[in-house]
């Protein structure tokens, strides 16, 4: 694991600092990848979903907590692309085009 990734969720990169932030996987351990927001029960909480769509979600979120449209943007699509759960579909998406 990278420095970067260290404590962060791979899914929406919510910082994680207390246990209770991360997520559990099937037999109710803590899986430290993910948030408990983003994995419960060793599956994502929003499967299907595409990384447009997280990336939408997680700056409609970030509005609510104060962040500025422009600045929730530009974090968002500087960091998913990069987590360990979107490189794939980012990977293929630039290949696309």
């Amino acid at each position: 694991m990278k420095a970067s990734e260290k404590n962060i969720c791979q899914s929406c990169g919510m910082p994680m600092k207390n246990m209770t932030d991360f997520g559990t996987d099937r037999d109710g351990s803590i899986n430290t990848d993910y948030c408990h927001y983003c994995y419960e029960d060793g599956e994502f909480t929003d499967q299907g979903i595409s990384l447009e769509e997280k990336m939408a979600r997680n700056i409609r979120i970030a509005e609510k907590l104060g962040m500025s449209k422009t600045t929730a943007s530009k974090l968002a699509r500087n960091t998913l692309p990069k987590l360990r759960r979107w490189r794939k579909s980012s990977k293929a998406r630039q290949n696309m085009e």
